[in-house]
């Protein structure tokens, strides 16, 4: 039998990358402010099961699906006078849709482009005082992320990347949520011919924001996730037993263990430990 290894951003942590999205946070505020702030503005913040607040880099991907819309009409409604207002000219005809087409790239391609610019600054290392001595570099491996940590630490060399890897010029990186836009209302809809063709394409625009932030699997073991991980466990064995690690503390680790009977992963057959004790 052939082991599977699937790996998530806690390999990557584990081996002192700073990969978190807080990482790629921090990176945005000085390279690009006017995105940071979009971020930071657009995506929501909410309090956790501790009581603490996290902010929208906590779990950036999933937070591209909360895109608040209604904050940015609000935005955008500041550049939509009426045709009559003494103060109205032409060229102020497409302002509306500018602003929102601004703030709408900037949460899509231009958070994107920025991303895999700051990938290429992660620093990988060549060996690691800690390394996860149960990794068979003749084994299988499904890599959620896009460093190749596998390939340099330890000389791995089938590793499918599945969002994408920087080694491999083909590749495209993918990042995104995994709400399918057809799944959801389009503000296209909400058209007729009563709307104004300013907010019309305003409309277009958010729809657009669904479609290009969109990926089909999401990263690690959450919602996102689940029709990846069924379709793994309909090709199984179901005499399979799992080894799930989790990088932080017992907290992280009743987390792993919800999320691992939640994606139907028997809990009989799973064990939960961390990677400097494999």
């Amino acid at each position: 039998m052939t082991t599977l290894f699937i790996i998530g951003n806690g390999f990557d942590l584990h081996h002192g990358i700073d990969s978190r999205y807080a990482d790629f946070g921090k990176y945005l505020h000085t390279a690009d402010r006017d995105i940071h702030d979009a971020v930071e503005d657009f995506l929501p913040t909410w309090v956790d099961e501790n009581g603490k607040e996290q902010n929208a880099w906590a779990d950036l991907e999933n937070n591209l699906e909360h895109f608040d819309v209604d904050q940015l009409l609000d935005v955008g409604n500041n550049f939509l006078p009426s045709y009559g207002a003494e103060d109205w000219r032409e060229s102020g005809h497409h302002d509306f849709e500018y602003e929102i087409r601004k703030i709408v790239e900037a949460l899509s391609s231009g958070l994107h482009h920025n991303f895999v610019n700051w990938l290429k600054t992660l620093v990988i290392p060549n060996f690691t005082p800690s390394p996860v001595s149960i990794i068979d570099p003749h084994a299988k491996f499904l890599n959620f992320n896009y460093t190749p940590t596998l390939q340099k630490v330890y000389g791995v060399l089938d590793v499918l990347h599945i969002h994408g890897s920087l080694t491999e010029p083909a590749s495209k990186i993918v990042l995104g949520h995994g709400w399918k836009p057809e799944g959801r209302e389009q503000w296209e809809s909400r058209i007729n011919e009563e709307t104004d063709t300013r907010v019309a394409g305003g409309y277009r625009l958010i729809d657009e924001y669904f479609q290009q932030t969109f990926k089909p699997i999401g990263h690690g073991m959450s919602e996102v996730d689940s029709p990846y991980y069924e379709e793994i466990l309909r090709g199984l064995p179901t005499k399979v037993d799992w080894t799930i690690s989790y990088f932080g503390d017992e907290a992280d680790k009743a987390r792993s263990v919800t999320s691992a009977v939640r994606l139907g992963i028997p809990r009989h057959r799973a064990s939960f430990t961390t990677l400097d004790v494999l």
